[in-house]
């Protein structure tokens, strides 16, 4: 696969790209915001976790707040981007699904726990949060006789993403809802980063070619001299453009436009999927990492004698 191949697949999918974008003031939480907003996602879960939330011991650690509740269920506020997490403390093999359910009909119940929720209080004016995609985590067994038993339904998780006006928010989903069977809410994360309502700056995008060009760099100096060859192993999956959101364990200050690829490397022994992410802009807002050039740095090194 030649450059001009790789920056072609990468270009199939991009939708139409603004000639200007809003890089957004993000908002972080002082501990007692960081409160306020545990209690409100614990009123929030009340309506789908049967134990109660009264009782509820809070531990404030150095990076999180841990907040326990009965039946080994919890709560965690990541003290850096405010992201939330609700664990139920059922087991892998709790509360199965009676049996394999449609796709169809298993969305409709996670779009109607959504609604229930009211996953949607978490967003600001100008703001949307739209159901982006299913997953369904199986079970299944053999004996040693090879007899294979009726695989069973162990979850369903619905993903969700935060859209800014037009432009979608990429990066780990902004909501996710993990149910077992009977509906009950097995997890629950909220990973939206709040904007203060100022916008820093509004520079031109840059062409969505040159960040194809740009990923594919990375990625040939992410392969340095290893034996994966280009031509056969590597397929593009999609390139989009948007703003990202880091892990939430890491602190952002704005949200800037950028592009984000995604790249599989079918590798024999060790296939790999990359997410690559290089700036919309001609200034770079976010500390991005450029993967690709440390790795060829570190080989390069190791030739020196």
């Amino acid at each position: 696969m030649s450059e001009q191949e790789f920056v072609a697949k990468l270009l199939k999918n991009v939708e139409k790209i603004p000639q200007h974008a809003s890089v957004l003031a993000l908002r972080s939480y002082s501990p007692t915001e960081l409160e306020e907003r545990g209690k409100r996602f614990l009123s929030m879960i009340a309506e789908m976790h049967i134990p109660s939330t009264g009782h509820a011991d809070w531990v404030i650690q150095k990076d999180r707040t841990l907040i326990r509740l009965p039946h080994q269920s919890r709560v965690v506020i990541q003290h850096a981007s405010g992201a939330m997490e609700f664990v139920s403390g059922l087991g892998p093999m709790e509360a199965l699904y009676p049996g394999m359910e449609k796709k169809e009909l298993l969305t409709k119940q996670m779009i109607g726990i959504a609604d229930r929720l009211k996953i949607k209080q978490w967003v600001e004016k100008d703001e949307t949060l739209k159901f982006e995609r299913l997953w369904q985590i199986k079970a299944g067994a053999a004996d040693r006789l090879g007899k294979v038993a009726t695989p069973v339904l162990c979850r369903s998780v619905g993903a969700f993403r935060h859209f800014i006006g037009d432009m979608p928010v990429w990066g780990t989903a902004s909501v996710a809802i993990k149910l077992a069977g009977g509906g009950l809410l097995d997890s629950l994360q909220v990973q939206m980063r709040e904007t203060t309502g100022q916008v820093v700056d509004k520079p031109a995008t840059l062409p969505a070619e040159l960040a194809a060009r740009n990923i594919y760099k990375q990625l040939c100096g992410l392969m340095g001299t290893a034996d994966t060859i280009l031509e056969k192993n590597v397929t593009v999956q999609w390139m989009h453009f948007g703003y990202f959101c880091f892990g939430k364990r890491k602190m952002q200050k704005v949200l800037a436009p950028v592009y984000t690829a995604a790249v599989e490397i079918k590798d024999v022994q060790w296939p790999q999927a990359y997410l690559f992410v290089t700036p919309a802009t001609e200034k770079s807002y976010l500390p991005l990492e450029r993967v690709g050039e440390e790795v060829a740095q570190m080989q390069e090194r190791k030739k020196v004698p």
